[in-house]
């Protein structure tokens, strides 16, 4: 029995220090992420991985191009969502541990497209393509779509949901390595 618990003992350490990662980046989200700015400057971390992020935002607007006009703008956040999504169900099927990691990366990614939502009425944000809302993906569906007026709110609404589906992963990865330390 005392050989099983010292076995235990460092996937349950190896466990919380992920957690304590993955919360560590998560408490950076609203500082860094809550409102648009002319300076987008993130810590390096989140910086890396909103590169990430960027290059299957833009990917996406390649593979939608297929799809239409309004898929093809939307597209760039839809892909940089349904990455992580598809992440998580190929991890869970698998029954990996990255499924923690996969899903706290689509609330992540969540949060970082709610970035981009808020700004569709400011126009803040350095984008790739220049400072127009001919470039801006959200300024032109929410105009399209006659609720620039609500931009803000949506995005604050991905926002939190983003926000509340990190720490949700995070709380999992927590109750799992417990769980597990407790059955063994």
């Amino acid at each position: 029995m005392f050989t099983t618990a010292m076995q235990l003992q460092p996937k349950l350490i190896f466990s919380l220090f992920g957690s304590l990662i993955l919360f560590a980046i998560w408490v950076q989200l609203p500082f860094a992420y809550y409102e648009p700015s002319r300076t987008f400057h993130l810590p390096n971390v989140l910086w890396f991985i909103h590169l990430i992020f960027l290059y299957i935002h833009e990917a996406g607007h390649f593979f939608f191009r297929i799809f239409g006009d309004t898929l093809y703008i939307l597209g760039g956040s839809l892909s940089q969502i349904l990455v992580p999504v598809v992440w998580y169900i190929v991890a869970h099927r698998e029954n990996s541990r990255l499924t923690i990691a996969a899903l706290f990366f689509t609330g992540y990614s969540i949060v970082d497209v709610s970035v981009y939502v808020k700004d569709a009425g400011m126009l803040q944000l350095p984008l790739i393509g220049g400072l127009s809302k001919s470039h801006h993906d959200w300024a032109t569906l929410m105009n399209n779509w006659g609720m620039i007026e609500v931009s803000y709110t949506f995005g604050e609404i991905l926002f939190w949901c983003g926000m509340f589906l990190s720490a949700f992963a995070i709380y999992l990865n927590i109750r799992r390595a417990f769980t597990a330390s407790d059955e063994q």
